[in-house]
């Protein structure tokens, strides 16, 4: 008798075992990925938001040749110039080594 029990509960624990390998198999994958590298557009944005405050302040109550006061607009374009001229110059040496 107490041998029946043994071998049924050997048996469920073989079944628990092959279910869990199973569903141990079945499980969607942990995905790791390594942070990517900035591209260049991503990097000109990153340092043309930093320039952006303070060429605001710079250019605030200034006056253009129309005597209209600079936009927004215009400091932004002057921004991303002017961050897409140091990202480029960076390649640039960096390619020169």
């Amino acid at each position: 008798m107490a041998q029946d029990s043994i071998t049924d509960w050997v048996a469920q624990a073989k079944q628990r075992s092959e279910a869990e390998k199973y569903t141990a198999g079945n499980r969607s994958p942990r995905v790791i990925r390594n942070p990517k590298a900035p591209s260049t557009g991503e990097k000109i944005m990153e340092i043309a938001e930093k320039l952006r405050p303070w060429l605001a302040q710079m250019f605030e109550g200034v006056r253009d040749d129309n005597g209209m006061l600079v936009q927004p607009a215009r400091v932004r374009g002057i921004a991303l110039n002017v961050a897409q001229r140091i990202v480029q110059d960076s390649q640039k040496e960096a390619a020169h080594g």
